[in-house]
């Protein structure tokens, strides 16, 4: 079964898109549901900013009785009469309406005065109360600390006290009677309105000394919210609630003795709820939709922004599957995707310059094989046309040539297999310096031949090593010195150490070689001079092939000038090599 490909930046686009709309989703429906649980009570609480006066007036009657049951059981033994049976508890259930229309009405007459006092130095008669309204208002002013002055028990026998309702123009004044009632003979008393300036005046009961009850407007309907809690949050009168309140402390000399409770005037199923939340409701659904608009350009255009480079580096890739390693992508970032670019551009060029190698090395081991195969090759065919004899000498000839492609083939493997980390070596204990000494009484006789001195000074040593790459690299160390030192020069080799590694040291006489030359040497086919070097059976791999030895035998072999003109070879190895 085909699994069908996604693309990264499709994954990507998808990805940042489902997660801002996600976030989004998750958002708006908690800010929704948030709302739906708290605005009530936030509308609450900034009412109850509204209530300033009224909370100091309880104030001031807590700090008077100490108790708010003494309180309101004191102001309304305050009445004169005989009470009927259901009459206290009316007036408890009044007693905070009552305070809050008292603090209503001290708050309007102080505005108004103010107000009055600021027109008057003005010199504006327009849009004030008249001296006489004023007055009727301040003889009929409360006390939080008298409520129900003017009410007679039996309750019933109070109607005259109660100021009714009035229209700003003419109106049946038995009319209005009938239409007002005590506020003590019920629970829900009739929405107020304030009486307009001009028909505030006072009636037969106030001519008396009595004060009346006026009509203050509560436009907020906050007296029918009120409620009364002790300091442990316990109900003590006014309207309960089974829904959340918003509170307000009474404080008295900065302790707390009451909480003025106010009970939320929105409710989540009423018509005026539903229809704000439909809008709010609406205003969210754009919101979201406005949102999805944006997270859908962003996620595209972050998406286009990781496609285009990562596009590149695919496409580099490509080319260097295809071997086309001189190819470099161009991505110019500071972050992962240019750090891999420009490591997709360097390992390009590592491709290329092993491709390089690899070329110049199959050349020059064709050429290397070319040379003795041709040789060989005419030395058989002379014999076959009869130009040349089998004789031993001959035969001596075409054996060398096949001496030197064993060497060569011998060379190339052992080399492959260093570079691959594959080269065999048997480790053991060893004195490496008597191995030197022994390597040197071998070649003396090619030493007298060239007619070359040799010397050796040294010291002996134990050392991890495999005794016979230990001697391919000795063997390929004096062979170069004989081939590349002139007759009547000299070589010498010696050893120097510390307690951590042990050094022998091949010096030789000129030939001397350049700083570039010095460079060169350890690689592959190179010769300092092909011509000479040919003509004693060098192949150019000796010292490619020491080096790579050295180091799988955890040793190291550097080339510099040396003291006696020549070439020096440095040979170095760990006194604590692990096996």
């Amino acid at each position: 079964m085909k699994i069908r490909r996604v693309p990264i930046a499709l994954r990507l686009f998808l990805t940042v898109l489902l997660t801002t709309l996600l976030i989004t989703t998750v958002s708006l429906g908690v800010l929704h549901w948030t709302m739906q649980k708290n605005f009530a009570k936030y509308v609450a609480d900034v009412e109850m900013q509204k209530l300033d006066h009224l909370i100091e007036n309880l104030a001031g009657v807590y700090g008077v009785y100490q108790d708010w049951g003494n309180a309101v059981q004191a102001q309304i033994l305050q009445i004169e009469g005989e009470a009927a049976p259901d009459d206290y508890d009316k007036l408890s259930r009044w007693w905070l309406r009552r305070q809050y229309d008292i603090s209503l009405q001290q708050k309007y007459f102080k505005e108004h005065t103010v107000v009055n006092s600021v027109v008057a130095n003005a010199n504006v008669g327009q849009g004030q109360l008249d001296q006489t309204e004023l007055k009727i208002l301040e003889e009929n002013l409360p006390s939080q600390y008298q409520p129900f002055e003017g009410l007679r028990f039996p309750l019933s026998a109070n109607q005259n006290l109660f100021r009714p309702p009035a229209d700003r123009k003419n109106s049946s004044q038995n009319t209005s009677q009938n239409s007002s009632q005590p506020r003590p003979q019920s629970d829900n008393p009739p929405p107020k309105e304030l009486p307009p300036p001009d028909t505030m005046r006072t009636t037969g009961d106030s001519q008396k000394g009595k004060k009346m009850f006026i009509a203050m407007p509560d436009r907020l309907g906050l007296s029918s919210r009120l409620s009364l809690y002790d300091v442990n949050h316990q109900f003590i009168l006014g309207e309960p609630s089974s829904e959340q309140v918003s509170y307000r402390p009474i404080t008295v000399n900065n302790k707390v003795v009451g909480y003025l409770g106010l009970k939320p005037v929105l409710d989540q199923d009423d018509a005026l709820s539903i229809n704000f939340f439909s809008n709010q409701t609406r205003y969210l659904v754009l919101i979201y939709i406005l949102s999805f608009l944006t997270s859908l350009v962003a996620a595209l255009l972050l998406a286009t922004y990781f496609k285009q480079p990562i596009q590149r580096l695919l496409n580099a890739t490509r080319e260097l599957t295809k071997g086309n390693f001189q190819h470099q992508v161009t991505v110019k970032r500071n972050d992962e995707l240019g750090d891999l670019s420009n490591e997709i551009n360097e390992l390009a060029t590592i491709l290329d310059q092993h491709e390089t190698s690899r070329r110049q090395w199959v050349a020059d081991t064709s050429h290397e094989l070319k040379t003795p195969l041709a040789v060989l090759q005419a030395q058989i065919e002379a014999m076959q046309d009869g130009i040349r004899k089998p004789t031993p000498e001959h035969f001596e000839a075409m054996l060398r040539q096949v001496t030197s492609l064993k060497k060569l083939t011998q060379d190339l493997a052992d080399l492959a297999q260093a570079e691959a980390q594959q080269l065999k070596c048997y480790f053991a204990e060893i004195d490496p310096w008597a191995v030197v000494l022994q390597e040197v009484e071998n070649f003396k006789p090619k030493f007298e031949q060239a007619d070359l001195k040799i010397s050796a000074t040294g010291e002996h040593v134990k050392l991890q090593l495999d005794i016979d790459r230990f001697k391919q690299i000795m063997v390929n160390l004096l062979g170069n010195s004989i081939r590349y030192t002139e007759a009547g020069g000299e070589v010498q080799v010696h050893t120097i150490q510390d307690a951590d590694s042990w050094t022998v040291i091949v010096d030789d006489s000129p030939l001397g070689l350049s700083d570039e030359q010095i460079v060169r040497l350890g690689e592959r086919f190179y010769r300092v001079d092909d011509s000479r070097t040919r003509s004693t059976g060098g192949t150019g791999l000796g010292l490619a092939l020491s080096g790579k030895i050295a180091q799988a035998l955890g040793g190291q072999l550097t080339f510099d000038h040396s003291p006696l003109g020549g070439l020096r070879c440095k040979l170095t190895f760990s006194k604590h090599t692990k096996v």
